[in-house]
């Protein structure tokens, strides 16, 4: 999850055309909003440099553009028209209007008149045998505004999908007011067959390239990033026992958190991330703890009759989101966080949230801290779904219907997708091996997520970096 000095350089060259703040803030696309449609979006084939008809970059041009339609297609937010729609228009313009002329190009209405609202053009050219520079804009069609515009230069053939990415986070802020997600990161269960032992992944946001991160042929379970995204937590059998561990991606290291008999799962941090909340078990009671990411100082923090599991700090860490059986089934609650220090946390106020449902667990909270998303079992069709409600337990709302069991919902670093695991088959309401899914944070536009293991489950999304 580093990012070398080289393509820090690349990412940090001057604006090639400067967004217009004030305008660009009337044109937000709010996903929430009943009015929401999808954005049209057109991103012909990348131009080459003039008199550079190599092969290398005609095909490094394409596979740019392509994988930004591929990006832009994924937020559920555009709609990326194909390119057949427009083959009369590239094959008649400049090869690079885009860059010798305005916003206000004569050639614009044109694209207009085909539905297209967001135009996005770019040029790659070589500028050393092993370095090229890229001239990219986006413009609002009907506005005759460049929204976004950059030039990236000393880019390798291997940073190139890199820079495209940042880009696409970039056009992502343009029109939602928050940046992509397309350099984050989620981390995993998975296995590689049916007896494979279960393993700890990290890929892309897309659930592509996956790295194992955990060794060992024995279970490992409940993963989750720190804030900044340099850790990982998960629990692992490696002992025996259900112990609760801590991976150091730049390092590489691990080391044991709490290893107290009994259960050590299902790590989340606060967001300070310097402490972190997990459930914990003494004589087959299970209860909330805490712990630094140090190893040391487990205190009890949440308790009562019954199970208490699944901790969830808020956003803002002035709230806790957890599963108790107090009342009978488990059910989720919230609670208040009394902040004494960083590391010592004292709740009151909790209150139950949910009373429908056998048995509800998992909260995950929006980035704004407004919902809180959860997975319900409904007996009477024998299935897990996926719910939403606000953080009161008001305005519930259900995500998945009859398409399998549907688990561990997390929201993206931008709040407007959440990844999670279900067993559905070929979407169908038949129960097979679980793979990771992601649908915009309405329940609309659900799709698998390709991660090329026989499974993946209990998904954790980390931050944007």
């Amino acid at each position: 999850m580093m990012i070398d000095i080289r393509l820090l350089a690349i990412l940090m060259v001057s604006l090639f055309f400067s967004v217009n703040t004030a305008s660009a803030a009337g044109i937000v696309v709010n996903i929430d909003s009943p009015q929401f449609r999808e954005v049209v979006a057109a991103v012909p084939a990348f131009s080459i440099g003039e008199d550079q008809a190599d092969s290398e970059t005609r095909n490094m041009a394409d596979q740019a553009s392509a994988e930004l339609q591929r990006l832009l297609t994924f937020t559920g937010i555009f709609k990326v028209m194909s390119d057949s729609a427009f083959k009369d228009l590239t094959a008649k313009s400049k090869p690079a209007w885009y860059r010798e002329q305005g916003a206000g190009e004569s050639g614009l209405p044109e694209w207009k008149n085909i539905g297209v609202e967001s135009l996005t053009v770019a040029e790659l050219s070589r500028e050393k045998s092993a370095s090229w520079s890229l001239m990219i804009r986006t413009i609002d069609v009907a506005r005759r505004e460049v929204l976004v515009g950059k030039k990236y230069s000393e880019i390798s053939k291997k940073q190139l999908i890199g820079v495209i990415r940042r880009y696409g986070d970039e056009m992502m802020r343009a029109y939602t007011g928050k940046s992509g997600i397309f350099n984050s990161k989620l981390v995993f269960v998975g296995r590689t067959s049916q007896s494979a032992a279960k393993q700890i992944y990290i890929s892309d946001f897309d659930g592509s390239n996956p790295v194992q991160i955990s060794k060992g042929n024995y279970p490992h379970l409940s993963p989750s990033f720190s804030p900044d995204g340099k850790f990982v937590t998960y629990t692992s059998y490696e002992a025996g026992n259900p112990d609760l561990y801590l991976y150091d991606i730049t390092s590489g290291t691990t080391r044991k958190l709490s290893g107290h008999k009994g259960i050590n799962s299902g790590g989340n941090f606060a967001p300070s991330g310097k402490l972190l909340a997990f459930t914990g078990s003494v004589n087959g009671d299970a209860d909330i703890y805490t712990v630094m990411p140090g190893g040391s100082s487990r205190k009890l923090f949440i308790s009562g009759n019954g199970l208490d599991v699944d901790p969830s700090f808020s956003p803002d860490g002035n709230k806790i989101a957890f599963v108790s059986g107090r009342y009978g089934n488990p059910h989720i609650f919230v609670a208040s966080v009394e902040w004494r220090s960083p590391t010592d946390p004292r709740v009151k106020d909790d209150k139950r949230l949910t009373y429908a449902g056998w048995y509800n667990a998992t909260p995950a909270w929006t980035p704004e801290g407004d919902r809180i998303a959860f997975a319900g079992y409904d007996r009477e069709i024998d299935r897990f779904d996926l719910f939403m409600m606000n953080p009161d337990g008001t305005k519930l709302e259900r995500l998945t219907l009859r398409t399998g069991d549907n688990e561990r919902p997390w929201f993206s670093p931008n709040g407007q997708n959440l990844v999670f695991m279900s067993n559905r088959t070929n979407g169908q309401n038949v129960k097979s091996v679980h793979q990771l899914y992601v649908m915009n944070r309405d329940g609309s536009n659900q799709r698998q997520l390709n991660t090329g293991l026989y499974e993946a489950q209990t998904p954790c999304w980390g931050p944007n970096l």
